[in-house]
């Protein structure tokens, strides 16, 4: 199958992609067809039969088996290193707030890090007096990372906590990382529902993490006898009890369709190369300064407009040519999310349509 047949089936499968420009999966991704069709047969099963009894609660269960598999498969972990979340924030406030902090301990974070990563930090230094560090990165987010942050690790340093890609500017393999948790999203450039994530944490760092909350799915528990309290040994242990299973029903669809039917490989390649069109595209634009230090290193792609307010520009090009994309306020910046959905011709739409502003 040639890529325009394949980009053809996908974007058939995703109406949001062809009713618009649809150039911001670093806040939503648009659902494939799978993901509605899993969440309506989900819903259906349950507003029939209800959601009791062992075979319903065996199917709710084989669900969240399947979501952490899901998300094993795509990371390369261990099944039994995956913890569903809400989203990506609910796992950066379980590590950070699972570590015994005492004043004057210290956290180091990066000068690009998104307000989910450090509300965290900011909340822990108010209510435990915890230091934040902050690595300076460089306006683009463009230096080495790793000599700016060993220069602040000290005695005391407890967390290091920082962004894979930056949000703003833009395949995982988890053991190749070698990362002790790493957080991420499932509504994003994985396009699936809402209050989906999930959270990874390696086996031998599993008891580094103190459990804030639990409930009945983070203790181990033996059928016929009374409930006990020892804390599961996996990363179960930071799940407290039970979700929106139709919206799990909907995560294990579209991670399949990801895998199966688009394919990792040619997903991570068409958005590379995407990214790439884009970044050199846009620096066609008078007036136009580029902030994405490079060409196709992620689906992330940010930039300033002289003389252009940020969110007037967004809705401009929402109303008057049906383009999303998204500002970020704070730095008076414009951001394009390029998706393996997306086309060469919609940039070129873009381009053209920032041109006659």
């Amino acid at each position: 199958m040639s890529d325009l047949t394949h980009l053809q089936h996908i974007r058939q499968e995703m109406p949001a992609t062809t009713s618009r420009i649809y150039m911001n999966a670093g806040t939503f991704g648009p659902l494939p067809a799978c993901v509605v069709s899993a969440m309506q047969e989900r819903m259906q099963q349950e507003w029939q039969n209800g959601r009791l009894g062992a075979s319903g609660f065996e199917a709710m269960f084989a669900i969240y088996d399947n979501a952490r598999k899901g998300v094993a498969h795509l990371l390369n972990a261990d099944a039994d290193e995956i913890a569903l979340t809400d989203n990506t924030g609910e796992g950066l406030n379980i590590i950070s707030y699972g570590i015994d902090w005492h004043e004057g301990d210290e956290a180091i974070t990066t000068n690009h890090e998104h307000i989910s990563l450090l509300a965290p930090l900011y909340q822990l230094r108010d209510r435990y007096g915890i230091v934040i560090r902050v690595a300076d990165i460089g306006e683009k987010g463009d230096l080495p990372i790793l000599k700016p942050i060993a220069d602040l690790v000290t005695p005391r340093t407890s967390l290091i906590s920082l962004s894979h890609v930056s949000w703003m500017m833009g395949a995982l393999d988890m053991h190749a990382l070698n990362v002790d948790y790493y957080a991420i999203p499932i509504q994003k450039w994985l396009c699936g529902p809402d209050g989906t994530g999930a959270l990874y944490a390696r086996h031998d760092s599993l008891g580094n993490i103190k459990n804030t909350y639990v409930g009945p799915f983070s203790i181990k528990h033996e059928m016929g006898k009374d409930w006990g309290w020892e804390l599961l040994d996996k990363a179960q242990r930071f799940e407290t009890g039970g979700r929106q299973t139709a919206a799990l029903a909907g995560q294990v669809a579209v991670l399949n369709w990801l895998d199966q039917v688009v394919g990792h490989q040619w997903m991570y390649e068409r958005i590379a190369a995407l990214s790439t069109y884009a970044f050199h595209a846009l620096q066609e634009i008078p007036g136009l300064h580029m902030l994405t230090p490079r060409a196709g290193a992620s689906g992330l792609v940010s930039f300033r407009l002289e003389g252009k307010d940020d969110g007037e520009v967004v809705k401009y090009l929402n109303e008057k040519h049906n383009i999303y994309i998204r500002n970020i306020p704070s730095i008076n910046a414009l951001r394009v999310s390029t998706g393996f959905y997306n086309t060469e011709e919609e940039i070129d739409t873009l381009v053209r349509a920032l041109r006659e502003m």
